[in-house]
């Protein structure tokens, strides 16, 4: 490998670099719906803290790139689950893990009868 051609070749990315960083970002598309999260509403604000509009996760937001940073601000859905549900997954869990439930048990013990 010639020392030109290295010269060459770092040149031609470095001004691809570049050309590629200057690109402005005019319109970004965001969509919460692939990020897991639950139905809920997001508030958006702009850069100088103004509130923007507010957006599901269900739904795409449409903001310019050029104006950001913006904050974004989750607002979590209330979900009413069966108490009966509730209870069942609470014993679901500690059947599950009864041996770690134990260790922690047996270690608090351990710990209280020394002092």
């Amino acid at each position: 490998m010639s020392p030109r051609f290295s010269i060459s070749t770092f040149l031609l990315f470095s001004l691809l670099a570049l050309v590629a960083l200057a690109a402005p970002v005019a319109a970004l598309s965001l969509q919460f719906h692939d990020s897991g999260l639950s139905t809920q509403n997001i508030d958006v604000f702009g850069p100088d803290g103004e509130y923007i509009e507010t957006v599901n996760t269900s739904s795409v937001l449409q903001v310019n790139g050029t104006d950001g940073p913006y904050t974004l601000k989750l607002r979590p859905a209330l979900v009413n689950q069966d108490p009966g549900t509730l209870l069942q997954d609470l014993l679901n869990l500690l059947k599950n893990n009864v041996l770690i439930i134990a260790l922690i048990l047996v270690g608090i013990f351990v710990l209280a009868r020394r002092h």
